[in-house]
C-alpha cells in the first residue's frame, strides 16, 4: 500500500473510483464484512493510488465530523465532494448511510462506540483495551485505548500510520536491511522519524503529542515537511499540520502502559477528560466542581471503582441515572 500521506480532501477523483470507495464504506458499515472481504478491500486500496486516495479522503471527512450525531448524516453526503454530483449507485448507497443517523442520544452513543476509525486497521483496540505487539523487525509497540494503527514495512522504509489514539514504541535496530531503513510514524498532523528511541505518539483528531523517553525523534508538520524539529529524551512536543512546538512539561514514562492513571494535583475536569478515554458512555461534570484538584494512582481496569473513590476524596457526589451515564456534581 502507498506510503504517502493522505491527499488533500479537495482533490477530484474519477466517479468509478468514488463509487467503489462508497460501496466499500457501505459494506463495512453493514456488519456483514468477513475476513475475506476485508482482505479484498485492502487489495482494492493497494491496487491503485487513486483507490487509497479516495479512502483516505473519506476518513479525513470522518475526522472532522466525529463525535456529533449530525456528523453521521454529513459524513455520508460529504463523500459526494470527492467527484462532483453522485451517480445513481452512489446516491443509493449514501441514502443507506444517512439512514443510520437517527435515534438522538442513543445514536450518538452507538456511533461513539463503533470502531469506525479502526476499521481495516492492522492493529486496533477498543475503548478501555490495551494491546502489546512485537513487529517483524523486533520493534515493540503498545496500543492504548481506542487506537488504530497500520504497519507498512517496505524494502526502503519502516512506516507506521497512527489513525487515532495513542501508541508507545520501542524501536529495534534494522538488522535485516543494509543500509538500515528509516523508521517513521505518520499521523494526520505530520511525520515523526525515530532516531533509535522509545517514545509515545498520541493523536487527538487535531494534533499529535509526542513524548520521548530514550533517544530522539524528528517531527515534520504535514503542511511544512521541511520545518523539522528535534525532540530529545525527556522532552515532549505537539505536532500540528502547520508547526511543531515544545510543551512545557517534560516527558515521564507513560503510566497507562502500566495500567494506571496517575494524577498529580490534577484538575478534576482534566482527570474526567482522561477517564472518558477508558470508559464507555457519558461522564458529565458540573462546572462548580471542575476546579477541584486530586492526586493519586488509579487502576484503569476498574473505572467504576475510580468513580466511586472520587466521592471519598473530594466534596462531590457521583450518580448514575441510567446505564452508561455518570453525573458528577457537588455533594449535598
Amino acid at each position: 500500500m502507498s506510503a504517502h500521506l493522505p491527499a488533500h480532501p479537495g482533490t477530484a477523483l474519477p466517479a468509478p473510483v468514488v463509487d467503489a470507495a462508497v460501496e466499500w464504506l457501505v459494506h463495512l458499515w453493514s456488519g456483514t464484512a468477513t475476513a475475506e472481504s476485508r482482505a479484498d478491500w485492502q487489495r482494492w486500496r493497494a491496487a491503485h493510488p487513486q483507490h487509497e486516495q479516495a479512502w483516505q479522503q473519506i476518513e479525513a471527512t470522518d475526522t472532522r465530523l466525529r463525535g456529533r450525531t449530525a456528523g453521521m448524516v454529513t459524513a455520508a453526503t460529504a463523500v459526494t465532494t470527492l467527484a462532483g454530483p453522485p451517480s445513481p449507485r452512489r446516491r443509493h448507497a449514501l441514502r443507506g448511510i444517512g439512514g443510520l443517523a437517527v435515534g438522538g442520544v442513543a445514536a450518538w452513543l452507538g456511533y461513539e462506540q463503533l470502531p469506525w476509525r479502526g476499521w481495516g486497521a492492522d492493529l486496533r483496540t477498543a475503548r478501555g483495551e490495551q494491546r502489546s505487539t512485537t513487529l517483524p523487525d523486533g520493534t515493540r509497540i503498545v496500543l492504548n485505548t481506542s487506537s488504530a494503527l497500520d504497519v507498512r514495512y517496505t524494502a526502503g522504509l519502516r512506516r507506521l500510520h497512527l489513525r487515532e489514539g495513542e501508541v508507545l514504541i520501542t524501536t529495534a535496530p534494522d538488522d535485516a536491511a543494509t543500509p538500515p531503513r528509516p523508521f517513521v510514524v505518520d499521523t494526520p498532523a505530520g511525520r515523526i522519524r525515530a532516531l533509535g528511541t522509545r517514545f509515545t505518539v498520541r493523536h487527538d483528531g487535531i494534533a499529535s503529542e509526542v513524548a520521548v523517553y530514550d533517544g530522539a525523534v524528528e517531527l515534520s508538520p504535514l503542511d511544512r515537511p521541511d520545518a523539522t524539529v528535534r525532540v530529545d529524551a525527556g522532552q515532549s512536543a505537539r505536532l500540528a499540520s502547520g508547526a511543531a512546538t515544545a510543551l512545557s512539561a517534560g516527558a515521564a514514562d507513560p503510566a497507562w502502559a502500566e495500567g494506571v492513571l496517575v494524577a498529580s494535583d490534577m484538575r478534576l475536569s482534566d482527570f474526567v477528560a482522561e477517564l472518558r478515554r477508558y470508559r464507555s458512555g457519558v461522564i458529565s461534570l458540573a462546572p462548580e466542581v471542575a476546579h477541584l484538584r486530586l492526586s493519586g494512582v488509579f487502576p484503569l481496569a476498574d473505572t467504576d471503582r475510580i468513580l466511586q473513590s472520587l466521592a471519598q476524596v473530594l466534596p462531590v457526589e457521583v450518580r448514575v441515572p441510567v446505564r452508561y451515564w455518570v453525573r458528577i456534581g457537588p455533594s449535598a
